[in-house]
């Protein structure tokens, strides 16, 4: 094994943050070094080949650092960005979903400029934690990145006050009523995870704890007494996944006690948000970004629309009142039924919702639509989604991305009939690497 010292300058970053150095003509990554900082570093090398790239010391800071504000950065990885200053996270992202676009597309499009937050803290609504015991102690936190080392993390300042405050709560009452947390060696444990969902515009929460097994004993009164000591928890659900998984969540949802649900606001509508639904995590930015898709979609009084991956009916129903009929399709049964129920709560009769696979349903062709909105998962659409949609030919595509990689991956076979006109990045994550991204397309004519 060699090693070998070399005082190097940072010109640019790469897609995950970290800097790029030149050395021997060779682009090598080093974590935690910004464009324009110079610095001594020391590479690893086994067998011919780069093992490891160590930050021995900066010489100089870069104007765009900052001292991060979270205790725990950068050992939790939860975030990735907290030493770049603010105005800098959102002009990397902005180059970002460009790079990639250019790189997987061919796309060479300027993007606008990323819809960021006044205040980039205390923004998620939804937190998922492992629960682990830590030297003995049973905590709860996030992972060290690329490990499942747990990193105790007492208050995140990604999440709200209220969630770090029923997270010590549940803490506190797991030590109560003896509940063990799990231990992935032995597959042994209750308890797996702590999900929290908050509401941004009611005084609601919905604690799910992902176990082994539902049939804990004194399950119904530790709800009670979480319920008794924090009101704004309007119920406790237990999802069992006993699986040996990193995939978080179970299949089956068993109510312990209170509600199984809670309200959101989006615009003038109100949702339903269950333990399995799909929910933005940003209430701060979800209008903003669901305007931009809904006014890029250019959709007006006679239009017929999709909402593919529609969830629990979000964007659809956002756009309602601007079309003449909707119709969402989601393979999640969870979601869709909350799709139904907020068509209904919220008096929308142009809406229709439907739980089937979103591929297999258009390829059916049983529906020509003039607009299609579509917001997969992170790893994107399908090949086959994405070729019965040139068959249909909707005017419009408006695509909402979670990951600008698979966004144009997408593209690239899209491209050919339709034309990309314009991308906005919107920030639903900050701190981190993630970027939202609307892009519109529209048919070549």
């Amino acid at each position: 094994m060699q090693k070998r010292r070399i005082d190097v300058l940072c010109d640019a970053l790469d897609d995950f943050g970290r800097g790029i150095v030149r050395v021997d003509g060779k682009a090598v990554f080093v974590p935690d070094l910004l464009p324009g900082e110079r610095a001594t570093i020391e590479t690893v090398f086994s067998f011919g080949k780069m093992k490891e790239c160590r930050l021995l010391s900066r010489k100089n800071d870069s104007p765009d650092r900052v001292k991060p504000s979270c205790p725990y950065y950068p050992r939790c990885g939860g975030c990735q960005l907290m030493h770049l200053s603010y105005p800098a996270q959102l002009l990397f992202k902005k180059r970002k979903v460009e790079h990639l676009l250019r790189k997987f597309a061919k796309v060479d499009i300027q993007a606008e400029p990323t819809c960021g937050l006044e205040e980039p803290m205390r923004y998620r609504n939804k937190v998922q934690k492992p629960i682990r015991k830590v030297r003995g102690k049973i905590c709860a936190g996030f992972y060290k990145t690329g490990t499942h080392d747990l990193v105790n993390v007492v208050d995140c300042l990604a999440e709200t006050e209220l969630s770090a405050k029923i997270t010590n709560e549940v803490l506190y009452l797991m030590r109560k009523f003896h509940y063990v947390p799990y231990d992935e060696d032995e597959e042994t444990g209750d308890v797996r995870h702590l999900l929290i969902k908050v509401s941004s515009v009611y005084d609601e929460a919905l604690v799910t704890l992902v176990v082994l097994d539902s049939n804990l004993p004194g399950g119904r009164a530790f709800a009670q007494e979480l319920m008794a000591k924090i009101p704004e928890v309007k119920g406790v659900v237990f999802n069992v996944n006993s699986r040996k998984t990193n995939v978080i969540l179970g299949e089956k949802d068993v109510p312990v006690f209170g509600a199984t649900r809670i309200r959101d606001r989006i615009f003038d509508k109100d949702f339903y948000i269950s333990t399995h639904s799909f929910y933005q995590t940003n209430p701060l930015q979800i209008e903003r970004l669901y305007k931009t898709a809904i006014d890029l979609s250019g959709a007006g009084k006679d239009d017929v629309v999709l909402d593919a991956y529609c969830g629990t009916g979000t964007i659809g129903l956002s756009i309602a009142d601007r079309v003449k009929e909707v119709l969402g399709v989601e393979i999640v049964p969870e979601a869709v039924e909350d799709a139904k129920e907020n068509a209904r709560m919220n008096n929308v009769q142009n809406a229709r919702f439907l739980c089937k696979d979103c591929t297999e349903y258009l390829q059916s062709g049983k529906r020509k639509f003039d607009i299609v909105i579509m917001d997969p998962p992170r790893k994107g659409s399908t090949p086959e989604f994405l070729s019965a949609l040139r068959k249909i030919r909707p005017r419009r595509i408006v695509y909402v991305s979670c990951d600008p990689a698979t966004l144009a991956r997408d593209v690239s076979l899209l491209k050919e009939d339709y034309l990309v006109e314009k991308v906005v990045p919107v920030d639903m994550f900050p701190n981190s690497l993630h970027v939202e991204t609307v892009c519109a397309l529209s048919l070549k004519k």
